[in-house]
């Protein structure tokens, strides 16, 4: 077991360094390890669990998201403490979150579970603006290589209901809105219901035969201003040790997810997304990979949410 968890912590120190900001995290393999993003589904975990994911968007598009993510959760009874590091670059912009997150579940009727997050977060955002390409390199806008990082706070919220067939969550990845202003102003921290994002996922779980699972699941985000965006996802699963499965996004975008227990305690996932729009002309398509570790061999349990 050190062995593995030796292997595991080189590899997620790894994805993280590599990863080089969009206004949220947005990669496909939501399914896997839903604690990224809502704090509140850590409390369908009876086992301390890693996992680490790193995201290549728009392979061969210049200045395109890399992300870098890492969620480590240990449970108590009914509570669940989790601690998950991110890290997002888009073109000049780099944000690193770090958050503490608190999950707490209730028991319902039957094998039912309804759970409650909540994640404090501290951001840092800096910008490099000595990667901008200007036509006056005398405009004092852009005279220094960086902004300076600047740390900001934030919250996360999220609900989760769960059994051993089906979950339904819904999570405010970002209560407040952080950016950096004006040179000398430092960041901006404030609610504005207008940045405010909304993300709704749920998945169901269908028994085949004794040996085969399909899993569906969906993922919807909202945001004033935006057209509400969605994601179908179906998983064909065998034996609880290997998958493949097909997503749509409705921004025209496909995925193609394989994944294999490689030992009982752990998972590596693969996902590869081409877009179908006119960014699909001036990009490869984007990559990720994604290891879950549960560090004690999975355990059959009275109820535990779907896992993909």
């Amino acid at each position: 077991m050190k062995k593995h968890y030796l292997i595991f912590s080189i590899i997620s120190v790894f994805i993280l360094m590599k990863a080089s900001a969009q206004n949220e995290l947005h990669y496909g393999m939501y399914m896997m390890h839903q604690p990224l993003f809502n704090p509140a589904s850590a409390a369908s975990y009876d086992q301390l669990t890693a996992a680490a994911l790193y995201k290549n968007q728009w392979v061969g598009y210049e200045g395109a998201p890399t992300i870098g993510a890492f969620n480590i959760l240990k449970p108590f009874n009914n509570s669940t403490l989790g601690l998950t590091i991110t890290n997002d670059q888009i073109g000049i912009d780099n944000n690193t979150g770090i958050s503490g997150s608190y999950a707490y579940k209730l028991q319902l009727k039957g094998y039912s579970r309804l759970a409650f997050g909540v994640s404090a977060t501290v951001n840092l955002l800096q910008s490099d603006l000595g990667e901008v390409s200007i036509s006056d390199s005398n405009d004092p806008a852009y005279s220094r290589e960086s902004t300076g990082m600047v740390a900001q706070p934030n919250f996360k919220f999220g609900t989760y209901y769960f059994n051993n067939k089906f979950y339904a969550g819904l999570a405010i990845p970002n209560i407040l809105n952080n950016k950096i202003a004006k040179e000398g102003s430092g960041g901006i921290t404030e609610f504005d219901v207008n940045t405010v994002h909304y993300f709704l996922h749920l998945g169901y779980r269908f028994e085949l035969n004794p040996k085969s699972d399909l899993n569906v699941s969906t993922f919807i985000k909202q945001v004033s201003g935006a057209s509400l965006q969605y994601d179908i996802n179906v998983q064909y699963e065998y034996m609880k040790k290997f998958g493949i499965g097909a997503s749509y996004r409705s921004s025209n975008e496909v995925l193609g997810i394989i994944s294999y227990q490689l030992i009982p305690e752990l998972k590596l996932a693969y996902g590869y997304e081409y877009g179908l729009g006119e960014i699909g002309n001036y990009s490869s398509g984007s990559h990720e990979v994604m290891l879950i570790y549960q560090f004690t061999p999975p355990k059959k349990t009275i109820i535990s949410a779907p896992r993909f």
